[in-house]
């Protein structure tokens, strides 16, 4: 096949492809099928450090390689934190939210869609961390917050949804607390 059939075939492969990008632009789509409104729970969150410690039995050592006793083995990570999302005053989420990684070392990232008929809803979200907390013995929060452990978060709302509208509640670290973001 010669130079100028060869462009003469890329030439017409090149307008048949952009004919049919064309045609597939112009067909309808909606992003969000339906009427449903949405409330969407989207942030980040840096947990404290937690490590449990324990010394292991004779018979633990006895298991182990010389080279790899020691008197005491110690695990940690990132403070798990517990996830409850209620919505006129029905539980719709009840979650353990962990930290990524292979040593449970990443922040905490929370990203929940619910759907919800348009009108007005309650919705209540509560945030709180599990296990024994370094920090319990503070009593107040500067002692807390100086300790590296966060308080619990909470957020109460009355939401008005029209269709297709998201109601965004994410976590603002100045105020280290749980906000809506209006669109």
């Amino acid at each position: 096949m010669s130079a100028w059939a060869r462009r003469l075939g890329a030439g017409a492969f090149a307008c048949a492809a952009t004919a049919g990008l064309v045609g597939l632009s112009r067909v309808p789509w909606t992003a969000h099928p339906g009427e449903q409104g949405q409330l969407r729970l989207a942030w980040r969150f840096r947990s404290e450090r937690v490590q449990a410690c324990r010394k292991l039995t004779t018979e633990e050592l006895a298991k182990l390689p010389v080279h790899m006793r020691r008197g005491e083995v110690c695990e940690g990570g990132l403070r798990p934190y517990r996830l409850e999302v209620w919505v006129d005053d029905r539980p719709v989420a009840d979650d353990t939210i962990r930290a990524a990684g292979a040593h449970a070392d990443r922040p905490l990232f929370v990203l929940r869609e619910f759907d919800l008929a348009p009108g007005r809803h309650e919705a209540r979200i509560r945030f709180t961390p599990l296990g024994p907390a370094a920090a319990e013995t503070a009593t107040d929060e500067p002692e807390r917050e100086a300790r590296g452990a966060a308080p619990p978060l909470a957020f109460t709302a009355l939401l008005v949804l029209a269709p297709r509208q998201v109601a965004l509640v994410t976590y603002d670290e100045e105020r280290r607390a749980l906000v809506r973001r209006r669109s």
